[in-house]
């Protein structure tokens, strides 16, 4: 069998090796701290659930329109005028199989071969994947860690050619955690405007922010009809396997979208999409009960890292990530073993202190780790001594 050409232009996994090793340890009843992953580790609210099994009960069992059933579209309206104050009306709505299927009908419908879509670096895994699927070439603009992420290293503009066409942002970020810069944000607006670009705007984690209360870009002056919002049920309701994702935007670029998805997955999961209509419109005391812990969990893990030696780490302001650069102790080896690079820092923190972290070589910044806190609190604790303890061990 031959194989079709573009399977060559999507990387495969770096993180794969320490991922199975991981598994194998833990099929052997080795105690593992896993703090690599990403999703909730809470439970869907009961109330969620109770929604579905409703759904199912009452015949939502059957296809629905492609871009959604008519009263989460109007759901969806409601939340964004509530939470993000901004306007739309439902044929500026699309409803998909998570935040990814939004983002990839998006480049889908406006990346030709050869076009450009900037990327901010440290990146979420399957950006840059899905532009090269696109035919189109990630450009990635890289983050100042002496500015906590919140803006690139060079001015916005200078990452721009005359064949970018769209720039995917992602605040609060995965795998950083960091809210981008207002000044920073309104410069990639005045350039989007100037050279007619589309602004992706991945807001998966807006409800789980921490001091700063979060804006969404559409939000900002003169953004509203260069920007299309991305968003999720997975992270704010712990609902990852529904795959329920939504986006809004120009009904131009919506239609195209729905015409791509008519064609892939056709809807999304009608059982998912009837319960998420009161789970948007309904009670939000379950959502944040969920981002308080997250904020308990950030103020441990960033405490318990800051006093670690050589680990220099941000402060994230929303997400369950934190993405502390390590390289201090590349160069340094144990029993004849060196550490090169965050794959083999990982490899060495799994088979040394038996804690799950991921190279941040995966997001594209081979200095750091990401280091999830979607854990139990005293799992977080003892996944940082035991780091402590196997760092301790190198020379």
């Amino acid at each position: 069998m031959k194989l079709a050409d573009r399977l060559d232009k999507i990387k495969p996994s770096k993180t794969m090796a320490v991922m199975a090793l991981a598994k194998d340890l833990k099929e052997q009843g080795v105690d593992i701290v896993d703090l690599g992953a990403g999703e909730p580790d809470f439970p869907t609210p009961e109330y969620i659930r109770d929604l579905a099994t409703k759904a199912m009960a009452d015949g939502y069992t059957k296809y629905t329109k492609v871009d959604g059933i008519p009263e989460l579209k109007e759901a969806i309206v409601v939340k964004l005028e509530r939470d993000n104050n901004l306007t739309y009306s439902t044929d500026q709505i699309i409803v998909t199989s998570g935040a990814k299927q939004a983002i990839y009908n998006a480049m889908m419908a406006v990346v030709n071969e050869g076009d450009e879509v900037i990327i901010l670096s440290p990146y979420w895994v399957s950006f840059p994947e899905m532009v090269k699927l696109a035919d189109g070439e990630p450009v990635f603009a890289e983050l100042d860690p002496k500015r906590d992420y919140r803006r690139t290293l060079k001015p916005f503009e200078e990452y721009v050619t005359d064949r970018t066409v769209a720039v995917v942002l992602n605040s609060p970020s995965n795998p950083v955690g960091s809210l981008l810069d207002d000044e920073f944000i309104a410069d990639v607006i005045k350039v989007s405007r100037e050279k007619s670009l589309l602004i992706i705007s991945d807001e998966t984690y807006e409800r789980i922010t921490f001091e700063n209360k979060y804006k969404s870009i559409a939000a900002y002056e003169g953004a509203a009809e260069l920007t299309l919002t991305v968003n999720s049920m997975s992270k704010t309701y712990s609902m990852t396997g529904w795959r329920l994702g939504f986006a809004a935007g120009a009904k131009e670029l919506i239609k195209a979208m729905s015409k791509i998805q008519s064609q892939i997955t056709s809807n999304a999961n009608s059982i998912a999409q009837k319960a998420s209509v009161e789970t948007l419109t309904g009670d939000q005391s379950a959502a944040e009960m969920m981002k308080d812990k997250y904020w308990e969990r950030r103020d441990v893990v960033y405490e318990g890292l800051s006093n670690l030696p050589g680990i220099e780490v941000n402060k994230p302001e929303g997400s369950f990530f934190i993405f502390p650069d390590v390289s201090a102790y590349y160069g340094k080896s144990l029993n004849g073993k060196s550490i090169n690079g965050s794959v083999e820092f990982a490899e060495f923190l799994l088979e040394h202190a038996k804690v799950v972290v991921i190279p941040g070589i995966a997001f594209g910044s081979d200095n750091n780790i990401r280091i999830s806190f979607a854990a139990p609190r005293e799992e977080i604790k003892k996944g940082i001594e035991r780091i402590g303890e196997a760092l301790n061990l190198l020379n």
